[in-house]
């Protein structure tokens, strides 16, 4: 046996992969302890810093760059993409190091960082009174993982559409994190969506994802990428209104809340079809985000097939 062969042995070796996965928890629990103790401007710094030293250290950069050029390309130039791009880490970085603090806030701290319109609040509570539910529909952008706490803390009952981490003693980490709302895990509980959304309830979840063979080809920047077609289904299945809604990262550093649009469930066609044009739609509402603000999506991820 090779001298490589052996260390993947080794390395797949159930007793040294739990090793593995415990000693990332005991890390990472011990990092959110400290985190949650700073200041929220050391915080901010601390995520600038190490979202530069992820660009420095070129992780998924060449991703990232061919990410903005099908975007852009044909209206940025390279000077411009290279500039987004490096924002695209110090936010993401932020982000990281935010997401930690969030649950244990107060809501002094926590309306002092979140700025947001209360004609939107208003909004969504008209939304419910058509006793349908509503979903919350957003994007991997600046602080997404305020949304869900920005509900509950408005008094919305919250549900968070979710897919267990791997490692099963993060994702107890991760649950504990966004604990103030339901957590659906959409491997194995996805009938309890519209259950929730009859009972007049808030789902939230992402629609960004590359959803592969599971998804229908829909544009986004004119090119054909996988899209989930869940959001859609949901709403038509249960006649409740989608909200395309984001967090955008304000110069400084606090968060805004912005209802891009709402989309209500209307039967034009055959299922299929509506579900397309509804899902077509929400990649619309999020290209108009990301055309203000290029730099707060993450564009390292692989949302196109042709992507490497």
């Amino acid at each position: 046996m090779s001298g490589r062969s052996l260390r993947r042995k080794i390395r797949k070796h159930p007793a040294v992969a739990t090793a593995r996965r415990y000693s990332v928890y005991l890390f990472s629990r011990c990092a959110c302890a400290v985190v949650q103790r700073l200041p929220w401007p050391a915080v901010v710094g601390i995520g600038r810093f190490f979202g530069w030293l992820a660009w420095t250290l070129r992780l998924w950069q060449a991703r990232t760059l061919e990410n903005l050029r099908l975007a852009f390309g044909g209206t940025k130039p390279e000077e411009d993409l290279r500039r987004i791009a490096r924002r695209v880490y110090e936010n993401f970085g932020i982000t990281s190091f935010e997401f930690p603090m969030i649950a244990t806030m107060s809501d002094e701290e926590f309306w002092r960082v979140c700025l947001y319109d209360p004609a939107d609040i208003q909004h969504m509570r008209d939304m419910l009174k058509g006793g349908k539910g509503v979903i919350f529909a957003s994007a991997h952008m600046a602080d997404w993982e305020m949304l869900a706490e920005f509900g509950a803390r408005h008094g919305f009952d919250m549900s968070i559409l979710f897919k267990p981490n791997t490692n099963p003693y993060m994702d107890r980490i991760w649950r504990g994190l966004r604990g103030h709302n339901r957590l659906i895990d959409i491997t194995r509980e996805l009938p309890v969506v519209l259950r929730r959304l009859r009972e007049n309830k808030v789902i939230c979840l992402l629609f960004d994802e590359n959803a592969r063979d599971a998804g229908i080809e829909l544009p986004f920047f004119g090119r054909p990428v996988s899209t989930y077609k869940g959001p859609a289904y949901f709403a038509l299945r249960s006649g409740c209104p989608i909200l395309c809604v984001y967090f955008v990262r304000q110069d400084d550093q606090r968060l805004r809340y912005i209802i891009e649009r709402t989309i209500y469930p209307v039967r034009k066609g055959t299922l299929e079809e509506d579900i397309a044009r509804i899902m077509r739609e929400m990649n619309q509402s999020l290209e108009v985000m990301l055309r203000k603000y290029p730099e707060q999506w993450y564009w390292f991820y692989k949302r196109w097939r042709d992507v490497k």
